[in-house]
């Protein structure tokens, strides 16, 4: 398993998930399809933690158990608005960067770590079922929301890859 191939898949998520954040009109930003679905924010608020999240959980300085770790990391997700979404997914970039600074190639394919289940898995396959699973998994759910809620001509390639031209973060 390469470590760099992973994180490459990290960061283009993030970086359409960041691009797609764009197309939201203002006085769409709390659509939701139906009652009891993640609006728009909701979801930018879930994705701006999606990809560093468990690994933060698996590489945690302290014993805090699942519940209250993601608790924390729920609370601070709030302060996400569709103002500041981008600099906060430019930052979440740089931290997954950091992250994958510290772990080996041995690590993604010998390191055990626990799933919210409990199960074991390995790093590497852990990392595939959360961080890249979800940011593409949410992803595809706003671009559902911007679809329904807006004109925005948004087609297949804008949820796959970066169909504009990016200007920061690159």
């Amino acid at each position: 398993m390469n470590k760099q191939f992973l994180l490459n898949n990290i960061i283009k998520e993030m970086k359409i998930v960041r691009r797609l954040s764009t197309k939201i009109a203002a006085d769409q930003i709390n659509f939701r399809p139906k009652e009891g679905m993640r609006s728009s924010l909701e979801l930018l608020q879930y994705l701006s933690s999606a990809g560093t999240g468990m690994i933060l959980f698996w590489y945690r300085n302290d014993n805090s158990d699942f519940r209250t770790f993601f608790g924390g990391l729920r609370e601070q997700n709030q302060t996400v608005t569709h103002v500041n979404f981008i600099s906060v997914m430019d930052e979440q970039i740089k931290l997954v960067t950091e992250l994958f600074d510290n772990i080996s190639e041995e690590d993604l394919l010998t390191k055990e770590v626990d799933q919210p289940s409990g199960e074991k898995i390995l790093l590497g396959d852990a990392i595939i079922a959360s961080s890249i699973k979800w940011l593409t998994a949410y992803k595809m759910q706003l671009f559902i929301n911007i679809k329904l809620s807006s004109e925005e001509k948004l087609t297949t390639p804008d949820l796959w890859r970066l169909t504009d031209i990016e200007t920061s973060a690159n």
